[in-house]
C-alpha cells in the first residue's frame, strides 16, 4: 500500500510541476523475481520493482521523469513457513538514500538516489527515443550489464540502467 501511496504522489508532483506545454504523464514499472530454496538455511523470495514516473510535452520531450526501485525479500524455512516480518513495509532505494548503502561500494563515492538524480536530469529536454538511445557498456560481472557510455553521464551514473529505461518506455507507452 504504501508502494502505490509513494507512485501516487510521484504522479502528482510531476502533475503539478509540469507546465501548460504538457501532453501526457505515464506510469511505468518492470518486475523481476528471484527464488532461492531452502536448505541448511532459510530460503527467499526477492522482488525487485524498478518505477518510472514521466511528464512529457506536446513534441515528446521529457518534462519530468523520476526513478525508483523496491526491493521486498521474505525468507523462509524448509517447511515453507515465513522466517521473519513478512508484513515489514519495505522502503524504496529513494526512501532509503544513505540508508542503502551503496556509496561505499560505488566507484564514484555516490549514493543510489544521487545517481538516480543524475540520470533524471540527463533525461529532461530529450525524447524517450534519444533517452533509450543511449549507449552503454557491459561491465562483465554480471550484475552491471547496461552502464552508461555516455561521455556526460559516466561520472554521475554507474548502475545498470537496462531496467530504468524499459519502465521509462513503458511509462511513455501508456501516458495520457
Amino acid at each position: 500500500m504504501k508502494k502505490i501511496l509513494t507512485v501516487a504522489l510521484m504522479t502528482a508532483l510531476l502533475l503539478a510541476i509540469a507546465t501548460t506545454a504538457m501532453a501526457a504523464t505515464g506510469l511505468g514499472s518492470i518486475t523481476s523475481v528471484s527464488l532461492t530454496p531452502a536448505g541448511a538455511s532459510n530460503g527467499s523470495v526477492s522482488v525487485n520493482t524498478t518505477m518510472c514516473a514521466v511528464t512529457l510535452d506536446d513534441a515528446g520531450k521529457i518534462v519530468a521523469v523520476q526513478f525508483d526501485v523496491v526491493q521486498p525479500k521474505a525468507a523462509f524455512d524448509a517447511t515453507g513457513a515465513a522466517a521473519g516480518d513478512i508484513n515489514a513495509a519495505p522502503q524504496t532505494k529513494k526512501e532509503l538514500k544513505e540508508g542503502y548503502g551503496m556509496k561505499p561500494a560505488s566507484a564514484i563515492g555516490k549514493e543510489w538516489y544521487e545517481q538516480a538524480d543524475a540520470l533524471e536530469a540527463w533525461c529532461v529536454g530529450k525524447t524517450v527515443e534519444e533517452v533509450c538511445a543511449m549507449k552503454t557498456f557491459d561491465r562483465g560481472d554480471g550484475h552491471h550489464t547496461m552502464v552508461p557510455d555516455e561521455a556526460d553521464l559516466k561520472a554521475s551514473v554507474t548502475v545498470s540502467v537496462g531496467d530504468y529505461l524499459a519502465a521509462l518506455q513503458k511509462a511513455a507507452a501508456v501516458a495520457k
